[in-house]
């Protein structure tokens, strides 16, 4: 499958728009991103959810709903492969973020 800038836009729109009617109040989805990855026998969408919130108010039992859910949303776009999400907390990602400016290039902590 081709997979266009305008497929992985549409994919990423319809996990921004239909995640949070499923997630608590207590978690908000700061953006999503979709982007081709290889596969070993061809590429494939992936789609990476990054939230605000505390990790343990997501559900892994709605998660995996979610995915059966847009599966229709997906075969609309032509997309009959599965499409893994994944899901990362802004704040992890900012500490990360901190802790690679600090460390100068080259230099790895002891």
């Amino acid at each position: 499958m081709d997979i266009s800038a305008e497929t992985l836009s549409k994919v990423s729109e319809i996990v921004r728009t239909e995640l949070p009617k499923r997630l608590p109040s207590s978690i908000r989805v700061h953006h999503v991103e979709s982007a081709v990855w290889m596969g070993y026998d061809n590429d494939f969408i992936h789609v990476t959810v990054v939230y605000e919130g505390d990790r343990k108010n997501l559900s892994p039992r709605m998660l995996n709903e979610f995915d059966d859910e847009i599966e229709p949303m997906l075969l609309d776009l032509g997309i009959d492969d599965v499409v893994p999400i994944s899901y990362a907390n802004k704040r992890d990602l900012d500490q990360l973020a901190d802790a690679n400016r600090r460390t100068p290039r080259g230099n790895r902590p002891a």
